[in-house]
Order: structure tokens, then C-alpha cells, then sequence
């Protein structure tokens, strides 16, 4: 029994060490090292690597297909009652007319036979040949976008970690100054020297601060999990960013990068429907290779033993037999059916020539709309900062004024009210640029 406990305890301490390491475990990532962290480890690009991976096994498969196939089978008989076969009686001197029965073979025979075929002519393997090869480009193009998109999904939700952190940090500033001054106002109240309005006053901004900061508060775990989420890393893992937001924002392009010239063909989209379309014409080739014919050789080799008495490993002969040859298929009438499939594939080679023009206006009007988006926000921002410094100025000399009784409370009220009401312009406005280039980025093909 203390041999069974001592197992017990030394399971139950590794156990908590495992889970305390767990617990332990944090990260710190500046954006690039995030971003280079979710290309190697997010649900998205490893299921991408896997379609890759996939796709090159798929050519290998039909390159097997090519190669010679060697197939070998045996098997055994044993009859029960061996067959009856009747032939005339004549042919061994009995009467006309009449059958007589007769036996033929052993109760027992084995053989087994060995069979290798080669392909030597068929349309539509050679065009599914270059068809898996188109296969592999399409799941590295897919691929080559997931990465596009993982990299933006971690620039927009770092950046929404960081703003949300600000967002936190300032409204946790802004609360302890406003409770600070609603103590000091409380305690000037009661002997006296300020009115219950003015009071009230404060206690007032000092409530809505307390819940502005609470609010910010709660999203900072909220962003941090959807940021762990994306790396591929546990829900409440600790993970610290190392960039600040305003270094993240300093290293985004101003106006003049949107002048830059759009390179169409190489966007990943464009090149994706490129290679759908070259897709959809081999799929059109393979539909009229199955008018050709086809040619296989073969080679097999036999050998069969018969027997009364299942002695086939010691007395009973083997009779060997070889067959070499050529297999030649010519296809005729299918009922229409093939021509059909035929204009089935041509209609789909149309769509697909449609849907490449569709995609040609698309990503020209995508690319137009990111940029004016993009500009956009950036003057939102840099007109946000701007009125958030002139609201903090404009809060700190009326709290001054207030304290040496130069100004109301209705005056400090309206000045917080502005510091908020920019604050959470400002913080709107560094979210919405942050996201708007990762737009740029996805509509331009930026990495």
C-alpha cells in the first residue's frame, strides 16, 4: 500500500510541475517576430503547408501511374465432386448418338501467376500529369495568401492589443486624477468651502471615469486572447509586445507611398486565376483525350500443379506458361456522352476566362479604394493626436485654474469631457489606421 502511494505522489508532483511550467510559459514578440511566429505556427499556414505537402504526394501518385504495375495472385482448388463433361460415345466405339460421361482433371490443383503491365500510350494520363503539377501551384499560391493574411491579421490585432493597452493606461490615468481631485472635493465640502453642486459635480466625472477605465480594462484580455489565438498559442498564455504603438505607427508609410504603381499581374489573386485557368484548359485537353486510343504491353508468367493428393511442395509436377503482348483499345461510340463532357469543360473554360476579367476590375477598384482608405485614416490620426494634445493642455490649465479657484467646476467638466471624448477619437483613429494598412497591404500584395 505505501509502494501505491509514493506512486500516486510522485505521479501527482509531476503532474503540478507540468502544470505549473505551463503556466509559467510566456512570450514576448516584437510585430515582426509575431508575424514570423504565426507564418510557422497558425492553424491557417500549417493546413496550407499540409494542401502543399498533399499536392506534390498527388503528382508522385500519378507519376506512379506511368510506371510499370506488377501484380502476382495465387490460389488453390480442391473439388468436392469434380465436374462431369459428356461427349459422344461414337468417338470411342459406342453407339451413335448417345453421350458418355466422363471426368476430366484432379481433385486438387494450386497455381499462381505473376502479371506486369506498362503504360505505353493514354492521353489522359499525360495531360493529368501536367494537371498535378498545376494542382501543387494552386495550393502554393493558397498558400503564398494565407501568409498574406496571417501577416495583416497580426499587424490589425497587435495593433489592437497595443491601442487597447493605451486606451487602459490613459483612462487609468485620467480615473485616479479625477478621484483624486473628487477626495480632495469631499473633503473641502465638509468644511465648507465648496458647494454640494460642485461636489456632486465631481463625484459625477469621477463615476464616469471609473467606468470608462473599467471597460478599457476588460478588452485588454479580450485582444490578447484573439492575438494568442492567431499565433496558434493557449487562450491565457502570457505573451508581452515589445513594439509601442507609436512605434508601430511611425514605421507606416505616409501619403507619398500610395503614388507607387500597382502591379497587377503579380498580385496573388491575379496569379491564382491564372493558374485556375491553365487548370480548366488541361481539364478541357483530358475530356478530349478520351477519343484516343490507348496501348499497354504486358508480360506474365504462370505456373499451375494438379494432384489427387495435396503434395504440390514435394511429388506433383509444375507446368510453367509465359505470355508477353499488347493491349490496344480503341475507343468508338459512347453515346455522346464524351462530347458532352467535351462542352461541359469548354463551358467552364469560359467561366473561368469570365471570372478573370471579373477579378482584373476587382483588384484595380479594391487597390483604388485601400488607398483612398488608407490616406484617409492617416490624416484622421495625425487631426486625432493633434486635438488629444490640445484637450490634455487645455484639461491640465483648467485643473490648475480650478484648484486655485480661478475657474468652475462646469469649466472642468467641459474640459473632461473634451480630454475623453479625443481620447477615444485618438484611440479609434490609431486603430482604424493600423487596420487600414493591413487592407493596403492585402489589396496591394504587400507582405
Amino acid at each position: 500500500m505505501r509502494i501505491l502511494n509514493k506512486k500516486y505522489l510522485v505521479a501527482a508532483i509531476l503532474f503540478f510541475s507540468i502544470q505549473l511550467e505551463a503556466q509559467e510559459q510566456e512570450y514576448s514578440f516584437s510585430l515582426a517576430e509575431a508575424q514570423a511566429y504565426a507564418m510557422e505556427n497558425s492553424y491557417q499556414t500549417r493546413l496550407a503547408q499540409m494542401e502543399v505537402e498533399k499536392s506534390e504526394s498527388k503528382v508522385r501518385e500519378t507519376i506512379g501511374i506511368g510506371l510499370p504495375q506488377v501484380n502476382a495472385s495465387a490460389k488453390y482448388n480442391n473439388y468436392i465432386e469434380l465436374p462431369v463433361q459428356l461427349i459422344p460415345a461414337e468417338s470411342f466405339g459406342g453407339p451413335p448418338g448417345e453421350f458418355a460421361e466422363v471426368v476430366f482433371g484432379t481433385e486438387q490443383n494450386m497455381g499462381f501467376d505473376a502479371t506486369a503491365t506498362q503504360l505505353l500510350f493514354n492521353g489522359s494520363y499525360f495531360v493529368g500529369l501536367q494537371a498535378t503539377k498545376v494542382y501543387v501551384d494552386l495550393s502554393k499560391n493558397e498558400k503564398e495568401k494565407t501568409e498574406i493574411e496571417i501577416r495583416n491579421m497580426v499587424l490589425s490585432t497587435y495593433g489592437a492589443v497595443l491601442v487597447a493597452e493605451k486606451n487602459a493606461t490613459v483612462s487609468k490615468k485620467i480615473y485616479e486624477q479625477l478621484k483624486s481631485n473628487f477626495e480632495e472635493a469631499e473633503e473641502l465640502y465638509t468644511e465648507g468651502f465648496i458647494s454640494q453642486e460642485d461636489k456632486d459635480q465631481l463625484e459625477l466625472l469621477y463615476i464616469n471615469a471609473r467606468n470608462t477605465y473599467q471597460q478599457a480594462d476588460r478588452l485588454v484580455p479580450i485582444t490578447k486572447a484573439q492575438l494568442n489565438f492567431i499565433l496558434s498559442l493557449d487562450l491565457n498564455a502570457q505573451v508581452s509586445l515589445t513594439d509601442s504603438i507609436d512605434v508601430i505607427i511611425e514605421a507606416l508609410p505616409d501619403a507619398s507611398f500610395l503614388d507607387s504603381e500597382f502591379n497587377l499581374s503579380n498580385h496573388i489573386d491575379m496569379r491564382t486565376i491564372n493558374t485556375q485557368l491553365k487548370a480548366t484548359e488541361l481539364l478541357l485537353k483530358e475530356k478530349r483525350s478520351y477519343f484516343y486510343p490507348t496501348l499497354n504491353a504486358f508480360y506474365t508468367y504462370q505456373e499451375n500443379s494438379y494432384s489427387n493428393n495435396f503434395d504440390f511442395f514435394s511429388d506433383a509436377p509444375w507446368f510453367p506458361t509465359q505470355l508477353v503482348g499488347l493491349q490496344f483499345n480503341l475507343p468508338v461510340f459512347s453515346g455522346f456522352s464524351k462530347r458532352n463532357r467535351v462542352q461541359q469543360a469548354k463551358i467552364d473554360l469560359n467561366k473561368v476566362e469570365l471570372s478573370k476579367e471579373q477579378v482584373e476590375k476587382q483588384l484595380d477598384l479594391n487597390a483604388q479604394k485601400a488607398k483612398s482608405d488608407y490616406l484617409f485614416a492617416l490624416q484622421q490620426y495625425e487631426n486625432s493626436k493633434e486635438n488629444w494634445d490640445l484637450a490634455k493642455r487645455i484639461y491640465t490649465n483648467t485643473e490648475v485654474k480650478y484648484r486655485e479657484g480661478m475657474s468652475s467646476s462646469t469649466d472642468l467638466t467641459q474640459a473632461n469631457n473634451q480630454l475623453v471624448q479625443s481620447q477615444g477619437n485618438f484611440v479609434r483613429a490609431a486603430l482604424q489606421l493600423i487596420q487600414a494598412k493591413a487592407e493596403l497591404n492585402k489589396a496591394l500584395n504587400l507582405k
